[in-house]
C-alpha cells in the first residue's frame, strides 16, 4: 500500500504542455520536474512561461500556419 506524504503538494500536469516531451526538442519544458532545467524555487528560473516557450519552440510548420489563420480570422471580424 502506497504512503501518503502530507508534507507533499499532490503532483499536478500542466494545462499548457500537458506534461509532455517536445515534438521537435524530445525534450520536457523547463517546468516540469522531468526536465533537468527545472527548478522548485519559487522564485527561480522556471516558471508557467517556460511552457509558452516550449509550445512556441516546438510548434511545426502546421500548427504555426494554423494559429496564424485563426489570429487573422479574428481580427478580422
Amino acid at each position: 500500500m502506497k504512503e501518503n506524504n502530507w508534507n507533499e503538494p499532490p503532483k499536478r500536469i500542466c494545462s499548457i504542455c500537458n506534461d509532455k516531451r517536445g515534438v521537435l526538442s524530445g525534450e520536457y519544458c523547463r517546468d516540469n520536474e522531468k526536465s533537468p532545467h527545472y527548478d522548485d524555487d519559487l522564485f527561480g528560473g522556471t516558471d508557467y512561461i517556460d511552457c509558452w516557450v516550449f509550445i512556441r519552440g516546438n510548434e511545426t510548420k502546421e500548427e504555426y500556419e494554423e494559429r496564424m489563420k485563426k489570429r487573422f480570422d479574428k481580427s478580422a471580424a
